[in-house]
């Protein structure tokens, strides 16, 4: 019999030692986070920018990709079939239709910033995260401006009223203080989970904050099953590697040059017309399949033949350093590959203005789930869809009557998971929760997150663990949930898609903080 996981509907983090007052939070300095900030702040609402880091290390300065198709954007058919039947034709519409004229505005603020012309073989990332950055600062030091950034605080906690609508939000500074901002409005924009798995792609903010925090608040999360992987990742050795290291992309360009993917001993895996054809979907698991029927087998690209010239060109020059940096020459030797967990897909439920299920709680970004994506969607659409949702929450709240804020009610409090426990959350992750899922191994792996111990003090490696094991325990239940294969969720019982289920899989924490699943039909 299965043990019903329950989870805090709040933290006990320490008593909060100061409290300001403000109209919105916004939880997340990336292109998300900036660009619901920046309508409000030329509003002259006031809104504080809660960043872990600085504005110039966030998940959007890290991202590799170029998003070079969103000039010329997919049709609304293209995204459905993308989508994989759970595509929100509004939600498509939307995105397509704002993702020419904010990279227009992006280009124009870019040069303003510099003269230097952006290369478009170039990450977009970086110069998206230093446009916005510096509009961002410029606004903050106006005589009369409404922007604060607090870098270096990380959010604990949405706090709610005893009507459960949105009172404010509880952080850790960077000072070491506990405190609260109080306000009637708070902005989810802090990226997904991917730091759940031990390969990844994602940087270490992606450890299911704002996806956690959404659920503790009541909201609900949509279709997260539905979990990206880069199909291609660097696969170092070991020796070679550093805990908790990101893993490199050697993406799609490569493949495109001609590297093929072989086996140790220079058997094909999968042809090279193929892998330049597949949708990276499709190759991932391909991957994953071949891996489990060789086990303790390894795959590789081999680039050696698409020449010295083409290896000092961008986007390639940062690939073979990365390989370099871990003692492989790729122009010389094959370079070791497989399937990392890239980012999430399913969310927290959003309609088009970025709200969620609860009142005054908004999400933008890798967070959110606004369906634009459906089942499996372009990965190189993920900083659009951050610019675009985060664009329309600021949009919609420069405009709104926004609430004052609430007087604070507990909820159902837990503490916090054991640090030495994590290892635990991430190997059962990497068991049931990657590419090829089953339903006993899911079964076994939400008991065992079930029966996690809760009874530590705050800190911060104890709030990764408590997120990023609420996260999986989600996960693996609408995984469950869902006994077909589609987009990015396979089932090795069940191979097949069903018609039946062209639904949306929900999870929601109750009062008592036990995990609930249930389905809800497409929007129309």
């Amino acid at each position: 019999m299965s043990t019903s996981t329950r989870l805090g509907r709040q933290l006990e983090a320490p008593a909060a030692s100061w409290t300001k007052t403000t109209r919105v939070v916004i939880v997340g300095g990336g292109a998300a986070g900036l660009s619901a900030a920046l309508p409000l702040a030329a509003a002259q609402i006031p809104v504080t920018v809660i960043c872990r880091s600085t504005l110039l290390d966030t998940a959007t300065a890290r991202s590799a990709s170029r998003a070079t198709g969103w000039r010329n954007p997919p049709t609304r058919d293209q995204m459905s079939a993308l989508g994989d039947g759970l595509t929100n034709s509004a939600a498509a519409e939307q995105l397509i239709t704002e993702a020419p004229a904010l990279l227009d505005w992006l280009a124009s603020r870019a040069h303003e910033i510099s003269s230097v012309d952006q290369d478009p073989r170039q990450p977009l990332g970086m110069t998206l995260q230093r446009t916005l950055a510096s509009v961002a600062r410029v606004q903050e030091i106006l005589p009369a401006g409404t922007l604060t950034i607090d870098t270096h605080s990380r959010a604990i906690d949405v706090l709610t009223d005893d009507s459960g609508r949105v009172s404010g939000l509880r952080v850790s500074r960077g000072d070491g203080t506990i405190g609260d901002y109080l306000a009637g409005t708070v902005v989810l924009a802090a990226g997904g989970a991917a730091r759940l798995w031990t390969h990844t792609t994602a940087p270490g903010f992606a450890n299911g904050d704002g996806l956690a925090m959404a659920l503790r608040a009541g909201a609900l999360l949509r279709d997260l099953e539905f979990v990206a992987f880069s199909p291609t990742a660097l696969d170092a050795p070991a020796e070679a590697r550093l805990p908790g290291e990101t893993a490199a992309e050697m993406g799609p360009s490569l493949r495109q040059a001609g590297a093929e993917l072989v086996d140790a001993a220079g058997s094909t895996i999968v042809p090279l017309d193929e892998s330049q054809q597949l949708p990276d979907d499709e190759l991932a698991i391909r991957l994953a399949d071949w891996m489990a029927g060789h086990q303790g087998a390894s795959v590789f690209l081999d680039a050696r033949g698409i020449g010295d010239q083409t290896w000092q060109l961008a986007p390639h020059a940062a690939m073979a350093q990365a390989a370099r940096e871990h003692g492989i020459n790729p122009a010389r030797q094959v370079i070791p590959v497989r399937p990392a967990a890239q980012a999430f897909v399913g969310g927290v439920a959003i309609d088009e203005h970025g709200a969620t299920s609860v009142p005054g709680l908004y999400a933008a970004g890798e967070v959110a789930a606004s369906g634009a994506n459906g089942a499996s969607g372009p990965v190189d659409g993920l900083l659009i869809d951050a610019l675009a949702t985060g664009t329309a929450v600021g949009r919609h709240l420069a405009q709104a009557d926004l609430p004052d804020a609430g007087e604070t009610a507990d909820r159902l409090t837990r503490g916090f998971l054991p640090t030495d426990a994590l290892k635990g959350v991430r190997e059962a992750a990497d068991t049931a929760l990657g590419l090829r899922r089953d339903h006993e191994k899911l079964r076994t792996t939400s008991d065992f997150l079930a029966r996690l111990p809760h009874e530590e003090d705050f800190g911060e490696d104890e709030l990764t663990g408590s997120n990023l094991q609420a996260v999986a325990a989600a996960l693996s239940m609408a995984a469950t949930a869902r006994p077909e294969s589609r987009g990015w969720h396979r089932r090795i019982d069940h191979t097949e898609t069903s018609d039946k289920w062209a639904k949306h899989v929900v999870v929601s924490l109750a009062d008592d903080g036990t995990l609930q699943v249930t389905t809800a039909p497409l929007d129309k």
